[in-house]
């Protein structure tokens, strides 16, 4: 698909510098065009607003409270933030692809065949049975990292009538060496007595079995042993054009929170000159990574084929600054007001008379050609498209109510933010009646109704 040439601008820049963020402007959409920047490059993209209350355990890691056990005590346990898990995702297609072309590797040992078990349960690639006899029922698991009396191993959780359960790693390596032993991979028939047999206690028969069988299907069996190589997985294959190679984290209003707070030593890793393992860097919750097949087991860094996007409005009087050693981390953007109107389309014929009104509006603000405008202003107050495609609120079907509309854009969006930009300046009033008169000018005048 053959991208729009400034949308292509945009590419470029980041492709070259990993970060980049998007200065201008209120309104002039900075936030869409973030996200058609992800679009175009086919990439996978999550998204963020940063705000005064958002911290470091938001982003990166932080602990969170467990449930209450038997007797009633929480405990917390070290979560992953938006943008680690953003990262450790990143990574994870890239260990995909790399082994893309071996989908039936084979394992020699229960800790190497429930590590392939955990990364095909993870990539939605396996389908694991709790009943043979009925291949609808499928046993629904999930990941839980670091949890219990498993602690240091990713631990399988299944479905059980209305809650998931922890499936216990020394039931499954005690059954799964079992039947290795005895050459048997092949246990769908097996029933409940024998499993009671091998760990000695009672269990959830039927999970425990599909897991393990998973297990079994995942190591070295005898080639001559035809029934052994019936496999009870059924991997989902997602052809190569759909799987996005680039992965585009958005953080929208990136200057509203405490930026150094947040990142942390996210401020060296997101270096573009240190991306990938040489830009490792130890976070603050490290010590409590225990599990070796975690990515970030040695430490966190931000992967190469992940890019950063973030939006801000320079004028914005109520944020916090940037300071030097993080803005030379970005390539910096201006998105001007006339240039980003791809929201004024819905508008359909009234687009080119909205957009000829707010040149004009913005000319008085600033006119970048003469270099003249209201004294203390700047480009930077220009009137974006958003603020104009407001006016689909107030049109009715045939916009032959549109000079009311005009009326109603001015008095309940327009003129609230040309006030606040005017605040405290000695001739205010009679900038702000500049402004409207204006607006309200030559074709659109004809318009206002009473």
């Amino acid at each position: 698909m053959k991208q729009d040439c400034k949308l292509e601008k945009y590419i470029k820049i980041l492709e070259a510098n990993k970060n980049i963020i998007l200065t201008g402007a209120p309104g002039t959409s900075k936030t869409h065009l973030a996200k058609a920047i992800a679009d175009a490059m086919n990439a996978e993209s999550d998204f963020v607003q940063f705000h005064p209350s958002y911290d470091y355990t938001d982003f990166v890691e932080g602990l969170r409270p467990t449930p209450p056990d038997n007797k009633g005590n929480i405990g917390f346990r070290r979560v992953d933030g938006v943008f680690k898990a953003f990262c450790k995702k990143a990574i994870q297609y890239g260990q995909k692809q790399n082994t893309s072309g071996n989908d039936n590797k084979i394992a020699r040992s229960f800790d190497e065949a429930y590590k392939i078990l955990i990364e095909k349960i993870k990539h939605n690639s396996i389908v694991l049975y709790s009943d043979f006899r009925n291949n609808k029922k499928v046993l629904q698991v999930e990941i839980n990292e670091l949890y219990g009396s498993d602690k240091g191993y990713e631990v399988i959780r299944f479905y059980k009538t209305d809650k998931f359960q922890n499936a216990q790693i020394d039931y499954l390596r005690k059954i799964y060496t079992y039947y290795v032993s005895k050459k048997q991979y092949n246990i769908r028939e097996e029933r409940y007595a024998q499993f009671v047999k091998i760990i000695g206690n009672t269990l959830d028969y039927s999970y425990y079995r599909g897991i393990v069988q998973g297990l079994l299907d995942l190591t070295r069996r005898n080639s001559n042993d035809e029934e052994s190589r019936m496999s009870l997985m059924s991997d989902k294959k997602i052809p190569n054009s759909t799987i996005p190679k680039s992965f585009v984290f958005i953080i929208d209003e990136i200057n509203r929170g405490e930026i150094s707070k947040i990142f942390g030593e996210l401020f060296f890793s997101i270096d573009p000159g240190y991306r990938g393992a040489k830009g490792k860097v130890k976070t603050q919750y490290q010590n409590m990574i225990t599990n070796e097949s975690d990515p970030f087991y040695e430490g966190f860094y931000v992967p190469e084929n992940v890019y950063i996007i973030g939006t801000m409005n320079d004028i914005d009087r109520s944020v916090e600054s940037m300071d030097f050693a993080m803005r030379r981390r970005f390539a910096w953007q201006e998105v001007k007001a006339e240039e980003n109107t791809g929201m004024l389309d819905d508008l359909q014929e009234m687009k080119n008379e909205v957009i000829e009104i707010m040149k004009r509006l913005n000319n008085v603000i600033w006119n970048e050609t003469t270099n003249t405008g209201i004294e203390g202003l700047s480009a930077a107050y220009h009137i974006g498209g958003s603020y104009f495609s407001k006016l689909q609120l107030y049109l009715n079907d045939g916009h032959s109510n549109k000079g009311a509309a005009y009326k109603h854009l001015w008095e309940n969006h327009l003129k609230g933010v040309l006030s606040e930009y005017l605040r405290g300046m000695p001739d205010a009033m009679e900038n702000l009646r500049k402004l409207e008169n204006t607006y309200f000018k030559e074709d659109v005048d004809a318009y206002i109704e009473g």
